[in-house]
Formats: C-alpha cells, sequence, structure tokens
C-alpha cells in the first residue's frame, strides 16, 4: 500500500516538474507608445503572477514530499525493530531447539524409549509417540516461520530504503526547480520595475509633448473641480461634442465641452447634464436626430476621452468665460476654435 502511494506521489511530482516553464525574460526593446509600453507592463506582471502561483505550488508538493519522507523514516525505525525482535525470537527458538537435541544425543534415546515404553495401554503408547514426533516437528515448523518473518521483515525494510531514496532524489530535483524558479522570479520583477518606469517616463513625456503643442497653437487649458457622471452621461456627452465639434481636434471638443461645463455650473441653466444638453432650442444634434444616430453607433473615442477630462475639470482657457457657440459663418463675434465661435 505504501510503495504504491510512494509511486504515485513520484509521478505527481514528475508531472509538476514538467508543467514547470521557466520563462527568461527577453532583452528590451524600447517601445515606441504607451500603448505597447502598457501591453508589455500587463505582460510582465501576469508572466510574474504565473511563476508566484507556480511557486506555490512547488511549496506545498515539497512540503508533503518532505512528510512523507519523515512518515518513511519511522516506518523504517519500527521496521529494523520488528527485525530484531524476529531475529531475537529466531535465535532463541533455535537454541532450544540446539538444547534439546544435545540432550537426546548424550543420554541416548533412553529417557525418550522409557518414555514411549511406559504406555500402560496400545492407546496410550500411541500418544506418547505422536508427542515425541510432535517435539521435534514442532522445531521444525517454528524455525521455518521465523526464518519466512524474519526475510519479509528484511524485504520490507529495503523496500522501504528504496522509497526513502527515490523520495530523496525528488526533494533535491524540486529544490533546484524552487531555486531556478525563485531566480527566473528576480528576473521578471526587475523586467517589470523597468517596463513600470519606462511606461511612467513615457506618460510623462506624453503629457509634456500635448502641454508644448497646445502652447504652440496659442491655447491653454485649465483645471476646475470635478463632477461625478454615470456612465449613461459619459456616453450622452461624448456624443453631443462628436455632432457639435465637426472636426476631431481635442481643443475643439474641450471648447464645446467647457460650454456645456459651464451652464451645467451656472444657476442659469439646468442642474444636470441631461437636462443642459436637452434644454429646448439649444442643441440642434438633438433637434435634427443626429444626436440619436450618433449614440446608435457610438462616438469617437477621442470625444469619450474630452468627455471624461471635462468631468474630471479640464477647461480650455480662451472660452471659459462663454455660454454659447455657433458655427463659424454664422455667427459674426467671439472666439474661433475649430469650426465653431464662441461668445
Amino acid at each position: 500500500m505504501k510503495s504504491r502511494k510512494t509511486k504515485n506521489l513520484l509521478r505527481s511530482l514528475i508531472a509538476l516538474l514538467s508543467t514547470v516553464i521557466l520563462v527568461v525574460p527577453a532583452f528590451y526593446v524600447q517601445a515606441d507608445t504607451v500603448d505597447e509600453l502598457e501591453k508589455k507592463t500587463s505582460n510582465l506582471q501576469n508572466q510574474l503572477d504565473g511563476l508566484n502561483q507556480q511557486l506555490n505550488t512547488l511549496g506545498g508538493e515539497i512540503e508533503d514530499l518532505v512528510s512523507h519522507i519523515e512518515e518513511t523514516d519511522n516506518e523504517i525505525e519500527q521496521t529494523e525493530l520488528d527485525l530484531a525482535a524476529a531475529k531475537l525470537s529466531q535465535e532463541s527458538q533455535y537454541e532450544a531447539m540446539k538444547t534439546r537435541i544435545k540432550y537426546m544425543y548424550e543420554n541416548g534415546d533412553t529417557s525418550l524409549l522409557e518414555f514411549i515404553c511406559s504406555a500402560q495401554s496400545m492407546s496410550e503408547f500411541l500418544n506418547n509417540t505422536e508427542f515425541v514426533s510432535a517435539i521435534t516437528e514442532y522445531d521444525r515448523e517454528m524455525l521455518a516461520s521465523l526464518q519466512e518473518i524474519t526475510a519479509k521483515v528484511e524485504a520490507k525494510e529495503l523496500e522501504l530504503e528504496n522509497q526513502k531514496t527515490e523520495l530523496a532524489a525528488a526533494k533535491v530535483k524540486l529544490d533546484s526547480t524552487r531555486s531556478s524558479l525563485n531566480s527566473t522570479i528576480n528576473l521578471v520583477q526587475g523586467d517589470l520595475a523597468v517596463s513600470t518606469q519606462q511606461l511612467t517616463d513615457a506618460k510623462e513625456a506624453q503629457t509634456a509633448a500635448q502641454a508644448a503643442l497646445q502652447n504652440e497653437s496659442g491655447s491653454s487649458t485649465s483645471q476646475s473641480s470635478s463632477v461625478s457622471a454615470s456612465t449613461t452621461d459619459i456616453a450622452l456627452f461624448a456624443a453631443i461634442l462628436h455632432c457639435e465639434a465637426l472636426q476631431e481636434d481635442y481643443d475643439a471638443l474641450l471648447a464645446v465641452a467647457t460650454i456645456i461645463m459651464n451652464r451645467l455650473e451656472s444657476p442659469n441653466w439646468p442642474n444636470t447634464l441631461h437636462d443642459v444638453i436637452y434644454q429646448k432650442n439649444q442643441f440642434s444634434p438633438v433637434r435634427t436626430g443626429k444626436l440619436d444616430r450618433i449614440l446608435a453607433k457610438g462616438p469617437a473615442s477621442l470625444c469619450y476621452t474630452v468627455a471624461k477630462d471635462a468631468l474630471n475639470g479640464a477647461r480650455l482657457d480662451k472660452v471659459k468665460s462663454c455660454y454659447s457657440f455657433r458655427m463659424v459663418g454664422t455667427w459674426s463675434n467671439g472666439i474661433v476654435v475649430g469650426d465653431n465661435i464662441f461668445y
């Protein structure tokens, strides 16, 4: 039973070793975009999580193996005691048999013959003869039985010693695998730290580049307090921006968003984003059905970005004091941003 258990344990350990994949991290390749760095960082984090999971599994298997080795040591110790007891019993029986044989040899067969011939009847004579024969047969059977017991105990001891050797070898392999796995985890952690720093630097550079671009174009943004909004509000906000800012330009979209947020924050206008956008005769896309069509197919991704930025407090300084806008060509006085003039 123990042998089968040990074989099953060793098979499971071999299977575990074959599934532990030690992935050596690749050399760094400079990523060109924030998206690439985010993907790289995410992949490294997933790889690190997988390696840590393998390490936890391996640690559990090693604990089970150490426990099984301890059990085997205890069995070997008990078996050695059983073997010593069997050998003592065998030697004792053997000495007793030699003593009886020596007695019969030194005294001849007189005592046994006298015992047999002292019978008073044929029945007693046969019983005495059978008794003397049984003594010799008993000695032979006991000696053979003790020899068989000793052989079995010795075989069990050898089997347990072999199991212990196999388990010890398996533990050496698992310890080596754990050491390699820890080394790989350290490498991945280093790669992840570098990639995370690269991502932070890239985002900072991207923000700086956007700020420089805005400065070159003569526009700037400022920050106001953020406004909480539901997912529905964000989708509606992005859709009206898509309708009103005809070109996909951040400043043009943020200018429209600034007007909507100015109205939302003013006591002279409705106090919800939905009511500001759907206020009667204010936004033509609501009246013409264009807003519904954009909602059906989904606004552009940049519109979502601007909507979230505006809700988080971003404003275009040029139009920060404006509350209305029209398309260029339909109004003469105001601040032109993109295809709209703001006043």
